[in-house]
């Protein structure tokens, strides 16, 4: 059907083809016509663009998918160090200091990055180690389009800085909105935490949510 459909757009491809087949002598021109190559390369560059948008879509949506892997994945690093009392690689927090936990800050006014550290009690005193600052792919970013913001509370969108601390050996977690320690400005938490991300379109977005539980998850 396909070779049908080709045959009548090019008539001398057609008068060729049938020639071959006849038992007769045919003595019809073979080739092309100017019009019949300019009719092909025509649908040879539609189906070209076609299939370059279509691959650009994918991977646009892969960007988004990607990123919220790793952010997904940062915040379980930083939580299992938490409740692994993990005081850094080369015991940033000493002995005799107490860890009081690992934490990720997000920022809607820095909608580019995230920062995650470790916050160590030093004779009463808050102090941070090992910062981290890592930055989403290109044209991923929070999702800061008005109404929406990136970071929303029970479904309430929040400006600003949050902070999520995960403590030692406890499953729930903390919100601040101090974005190094001493961490003394709580955030009352009260349903899911939403970290949204998107595109360069806002309609391609990807979702990572943390639980009062500490729980990580997203789409």
């Amino acid at each position: 059907m396909v070779f049908n459909g080709i045959l009548k757009l090019m008539p001398s491809l057609s008068r060729t083809v049938n020639c071959q087949l006849s038992t007769v002598n045919c003595k019809v021109k073979q080739g092309f016509t100017l019009i019949e190559l300019l009719v092909v390369i025509t649908l040879f560059g539609i189906t070209s663009s076609l299939i370059t948008a279509s691959y650009t879509t994918f991977e646009k949506n892969q960007r988004i998918k990607n990123a919220a892997q790793t952010l997904k994945n940062d915040l379980r690093l930083v939580q299992n160090k938490a409740l692994a009392g993990d005081k850094g690689a080369n015991s940033e927090c000493s002995i005799g200091d107490t860890l009081a936990g690992w934490y990720v800050t997000f920022d809607t006014a820095q909608t580019s990055t995230y920062t995650y550290a470790m916050v160590c009690n030093i004779g009463g005193n808050e102090s941070r180690f090992i910062p981290k600052t890592v930055t989403y792919p290109s044209g991923v970013t929070l999702n800061n389009a008005v109404p929406n913001t990136g970071i929303k509370i029970g479904g309430s969108p929040r400006n600003g800085i949050v902070t999520i601390l995960f403590k030692p050996l406890a499953t729930d977690v903390a919100l601040y909105s101090n974005s190094a320690p001493p961490f003394t400005t709580p955030i009352t938490f009260t349903g899911n935490l939403e970290i949204e991300l998107k595109g360069g379109q806002t309609s391609n977005l990807s979702t990572v949510t943390v639980r009062t539980t500490g729980e990580v998850s997203g789409n």
